[in-house]
């Protein structure tokens, strides 16, 4: 099977790096998912969208020609048609996370005196 650019498919997790998911395809492709593919969100942890031997489905945006490595993206497959539980898991962890930034706002102006307090001291 020949994938195109814009072909929607499903790939298997074989590793996760922190900028990220390297995957496997049926049919035989490798490839990979960015980090700044699968949210337009900051990620600060890429294993709660995925681990090795899970699946997810992806949208394919890119291939090289040479050797067929896909790169694919994750943001860019339609809601309806997303399909990985860490994935939806994560998007809800998202989703909750971006409307609350308390501890953000409570911790931002300590860390800033004490990063000033050891430029000062060196």
């Amino acid at each position: 099977m020949k994938y195109q650019i814009g072909d929607l498919v499903i790939g298997k997790i074989v590793s996760v790096k922190p900028y990220a998911l390297f995957m496997s395809f049926d049919n035989g492709s490798n490839g990979l998912l960015h980090i700044s593919e699968l949210s337009d969100s900051y990620i600060r942890d890429i294993e709660k969208f995925g681990s090795v031997g899970d699946e997810i489905k992806v949208k394919i945006i890119s291939i090289d020609e040479a050797n067929g490595f896909l790169r694919v993206s994750y943001k860019k497959v339609p809601e309806e048609e997303r399909y990985s539980t860490h994935v939806n898991e994560a998007r809800i962890y998202l989703e909750e996370s971006e409307k609350d930034f308390s501890e953000l706002e409570k911790n931002l102006p300590i860390w800033i005196k004490e990063t000033l307090k050891k430029v000062k001291e060196k």
